[in-house]
């Protein structure tokens, strides 16, 4: 697992960096303290765990920047503002998942670990939206044209794909339109590797 971790406190993203190769041995990390500085490491990355308040570019504008160019790289926020209308505005651009600095570190490596492949993909956790838009992928609509079918904005239709790779345990979109193929034949099921 390769995580790019984008913090501007240096304590904080050092900290950070040592847990995570404590907890997971496995883990690759590089450390940035910006939004700028983090862009030349995207292609390496898998995750991206990211701090809301930073200089330059907010987190949420770079939330929003990566959800445009790359829709399918899970993005953790890390934050110590906690707040609802923070939280939403995350969720809205498609972030995996939200943590204030308040939680302990196994909250962390739990979201990180959450992302990893799940071996059975199980259909019975994606919403209808979802399951419309796997149906579409798999009769080979564009992004734009399942947003239009489903009168959805096409920066919504990269949000579901991510959540369906996230909840299928697809490592690419390669393997969502895949998946979405057989699924649109009938052949895969919520039984799929079990």
């Amino acid at each position: 697992m390769r995580v790019l971790v984008v913090e501007d406190h240096t304590l904080v993203r050092e900290g950070l960096v040592r847990l995570l190769k404590e907890a997971l041995p496995e883990v690759e990390v590089r450390a940035v303290g910006s939004a700028e500085e983090a862009r030349p490491h995207l292609d390496w990355a898998e995750r991206v765990l990211l701090d809301l308040s930073l200089p330059g570019i907010p987190g949420l504008s770079f939330l929003a920047e990566l959800a445009e160019n790359y829709p399918d790289l899970p993005v953790v926020i890390l934050t110590a503002y906690d707040e609802p209308a923070f939280r939403a505005r995350a969720e809205e651009l498609g972030a995996s998942a939200f943590l204030s600095k308040n939680e302990p570190p196994e909250k962390l490596i739990e979201a990180l670990k959450g992302l990893a492949p799940i071996q059975a993909p199980r259909l019975d956790r994606l919403s209808p939206t979802e399951r419309a838009v796997l149906l579409l992928l798999g009769q080979g609509l564009s992004n734009a044209e399942v947003a239009e079918r489903l009168g959805i904005e096409e920066k919504t239709v990269y949000t579901h794909r991510r959540h369906l790779m996230y909840k299928l345990g697809l490592k690419n979109a390669s393997e969502l339109i895949r998946f979405a193929a057989l699924y649109h034949a009938g052949l895969a099921t919520s039984e799929k590797n079990s």
